[in-house]
């Protein structure tokens, strides 16, 4: 009878842990889910941002507080240029990049400073709610007659045509699928330190490329920064065994995507993801 009793307790023990760690996994995917979604960069919607006073207005504000860069000026210097932005939930602007630019003229970094000014957008909507959406705005610098001028479209970001091209993503990129920091644990687990480098202090940073396929799958390594010492074998040898990733995506819609990362080997026998895409 104790015996039973026993036995019964360690099945309702193990039953609970089991629902206990499971319901931990359902809430932490619940979670990523949701930040996933909270974060995420839409470039078509169901109510496209808008600049309250509309696009005439945003183009006089970006006239009236236009300073035609000196060099540009003197060198009759005029060109197109394309700046990508997100509009945020609350109607801020973040992201601001520079995406074509007239090389030397200052008029790529004059029209991020104009766009700046302008702080009162209308967010965009998809489902009923308030997202951040991507948008690109494309100015025209000209000097007709030696006065500085200027005219703006705006348009949303195409979506992927061809599903077997290779996108570089500045929003909505590939992931490690549990994280930066699993993925770190991932590759120390799996190091194995090249025997050239074992007596050896040193430190040394490789820069690899590589496409995260649409089912997260890594492939076309390609080592950018060698590092030497075997260093540059082993984290390619790393990435090809890696688990899958978390696919890129436009507008939700998986794409191939470039990756490019930079890893440290360290003098602790260890490795780190490096800055600039450790977060």
């Amino acid at each position: 009878m104790k015996n039973l009793i026993k036995a019964t307790a360690c099945i309702t023990y193990f039953m609970l842990s089991t629902f206990s760690y499971s319901n931990a996994n359902d809430f932490y995917a619940q979670q990523k889910e949701a930040n996933r979604k909270a974060d995420y960069v839409y470039v078509q919607v169901d109510e496209n941002p808008v600049y309250v006073d509309g696009l005439e207005g945003l183009e006089k504000l970006m006239k009236e507080n236009l300073k035609y860069p000196k060099n540009a000026l003197e060198n009759n210097i005029v060109g197109l240029i394309h700046l990508d932005f997100i509009v945020e939930k609350d109607g801020s602007l973040s992201d601001i990049s520079i995406t074509r630019n007239v090389k030397g003229s200052g008029l790529g970094e004059e029209a991020k400073r104009l766009l700046s000014l302008a702080k009162k957008w209308k967010s965009g909507v998809k489902n009923g709610e308030k997202v951040r959406v991507n948008r690109r705005l494309n100015i025209t610098f000209s000097l007709e007659n030696n006065n500085p001028d200027l005219k703006i479209k705006l348009f949303s970001p195409p979506l992927p045509e061809n599903l077997d091209a290779v996108y570089t993503l500045n929003h909505n990129q590939a992931e490690p699928a549990n994280g930066v920091k699993e993925f770190e644990r991932f590759l120390n687990k799996n190091l194995q330190y090249p025997a050239g480098a074992l007596n050896k202090d040193l430190e040394k940073v490789v820069m690899v490329n590589f496409v995260v396929d649409k089912d997260g799958s890594l492939t076309n390594i390609k080592v950018l920064r060698p590092g030497g010492f075997g260093f540059d074998e082993e984290i390619t040898r790393l990435l090809a065994m890696s688990p899958k990733w978390s696919s890129g995506s436009i507008n939700e819609i998986s794409v191939k995507s470039s990756k490019t990362m930079a890893f440290k080997f360290t003098s602790f026998k260890t490795i780190e993801i490096s800055e600039p895409l450790k977060k």
